[in-house]
């Protein structure tokens, strides 16, 4: 990652945080409190605003696969270190509803993400802000596995060096100046930086870095 590029993204930083919503904010703390409180294997409100505020039903997916999902994130809850590899691995024997087996690398950042904040997400709004092309899907699944996962790598030692330094200190002024009533504590800057690049992503497609 350029330093230089940041600086011209963060520029931006005021009408990205914007981008964000208040709303979008709420959710992931009404998420993340229902996660902390407890076993969610069972709290269907928690399941069902997951569901949709990722788009987990707009995927086409099956009951089966949405239950193991849950499943896997209430079993990993303890985990120190995630493994996303088998995570992944696991979902992709479970057929959409198409009866394709697809590779839903996305959904096991969110799933991570939700258990541990240190784990970013990645989506497609976070790939076109750092120009990363997911892999073509005539490759093996371990290929195109192994693609996401060195690009995931990349993008948390981004995210970190990032906040080793100040290069996105207008990002964190920006998220209090703009939503002055959110329990600034209550997120972490890590899921700010989060927040900020699936914005720039979704509304500032043309200021990539």
């Amino acid at each position: 990652m350029i330093l230089s590029d940041i600086y011209n993204i963060c520029a931006n930083a005021h009408s990205i945080v914007q981008g964000i919503g208040k709303e979008s904010i709420d959710v992931y703390l009404f998420l993340r409190e229902q996660f902390n409180k407890g076993p969610i294997l069972k709290n269907n409100l928690f399941q069902f605003v997951y569901r949709s505020f990722y788009r987990l039903d707009n995927a086409g997916l099956t009951p089966k696969f949405k239950s193991e999902y849950f499943r896997m994130m209430e079993e990993c809850r303890s985990s120190k270190c995630l493994d996303l590899r088998n995570l992944t691995k696991n979902l992709y024997e479970m057929p959409n509803l198409k009866g394709q087996n697809s590779l839903q690398f996305s959904f096991v950042t969110k799933l991570a993400n939700t258990i541990d904040d240190d784990y970013p997400i990645y989506d497609s709004q976070v790939a076109k802000v750092f120009k990363f092309h997911p892999p073509y899907t005539y490759k093996t699944m371990d290929e195109r596995l192994d693609t996401y996962l060195t690009f995931y790598e990349n993008l948390k030692k981004d995210y970190y060096e990032l906040l080793s330094g100040n290069a996105c200190e207008a990002v964190f002024a920006s998220f209090h100046e703009i939503y002055p009533d959110v329990d600034y504590l209550m997120i972490p800057r890590l899921k700010i930086l989060d927040f900020f690049f699936w914005s720039a992503g979704k509304n500032n497609g043309d200021k990539t870095i």
